[in-house]
């Protein structure tokens, strides 16, 4: 009898053991991979950019990123979200993030059938050559690369996996407010003025990583003095209540066109109204927003 407790006895410590190790790699693991999140976003001259982020696990597939392009004359303005959950979705958080931030920050060339084949996939044949050339000039290049060579290489390199990402990147001039964007199988970001909702930023693309060689059209709106530019993941609307009701676009509409002072008010009242919603109710999906404010001069 008291070898059969004493075994026992081992067993239950070597389980201790073996879930306290477990929550100690767990805990490392979130420490990484918040390192990837920047810890200062930039905050350009007239502009308010502002961030928020909760896992709904220790480690998160949802990412967003801010930073400086073009020599420090745009801005990038990326969230993703990865398709699952988990450790796995997290691993994958990691190298999107740091794709497109590294081949954002290259210098490929970019011709002119890159940007007609981009119109194109987004449907706009009509575009003007004029609109082009300043497409060309705001930041395009670092656009396009990012979005196309993170394609490329999570397809080829990890195809087998079926892992991919829903992104919006933007690159944003901070001097005129005109923002030229991707939006591959994202959730619409929201431009938001003072009349309200402005505009929404429809998908010119699939997911990325999905399959290879595929086509993101490239658009461009202009952020006027007053204006936000609002993108957020799909965990924001489908935050779940104790009675099961979705927080929902309705929802969040109707507090985004309510008056907001800053981007961090925009920000602090989602997350407000948020938390009221989920209330006791298990948070079942990371919840990232990303707010961009032009400020009246």
């Amino acid at each position: 009898m008291t070898d059969k407790f004493d075994l026992f006895k081992t067993d239950q410590q070597n389980n201790e053991q073996g879930k306290l190790s477990a929550q100690r790699d767990l805990e490392i693991g979130r420490q990484i991979q918040a390192s990837f999140l920047p810890k200062k976003l930039p905050q350009p001259a007239g502009w308010e950019i502002r961030a928020q982020f909760e896992a709904a696990r220790q480690v998160a597939g949802d990412f967003y990123d801010a930073f400086s392009i073009s020599g420090g004359k745009r801005i990038g303005l990326v969230v993703g979200d990865i398709c699952d959950k988990g450790v796995g979705a997290a691993l994958f958080m990691a190298l999107f993030r740091s794709l497109i931030r590294a081949f954002a920050e290259q210098h490929y060339s970019l011709g002119w059938m890159d940007v007609l084949s981009g119109d194109a996939a987004s449907g706009e044949h009509g575009d003007s050559v004029a609109r082009r050339r300043n497409m060309l000039s705001t930041g395009t290049t670092a656009l396009k690369n990012a979005i196309d060579l993170t394609n490329a290489y999570i397809y080829r390199n990890h195809g087998d996996t079926s892992m991919f990402a829903t992104i919006f990147f933007g690159v944003l001039d901070p001097t005129n407010g005109s923002l030229v964007y991707i939006n591959g199988g994202h959730v619409p970001p929201l431009v938001i003025g003072a009349q309200g909702i402005k505009a929404r930023l429809e998908p010119t693309g699939p997911a990325v990583g999905l399959l290879p060689d595929l086509k993101f059209g490239i658009e461009q709106v202009d952020l006027d003095p007053g204006d936000t530019l609002l993108v957020y993941t799909d965990g924001v609307t489908d935050a779940l209540s104790p009675k099961d009701e979705f927080f929902s676009e309705e929802r969040l509409f109707s507090l985004v066109e309510q008056p907001s002072r800053s981007a961090e008010d925009l920000l602090r009242s989602i997350q407000i109204n948020l938390h009221n919603h989920i209330a006791g109710a298990d948070q079942f999906d990371d919840i990232t927003l990303l707010a961009a404010r032009r400020n009246f001069p």
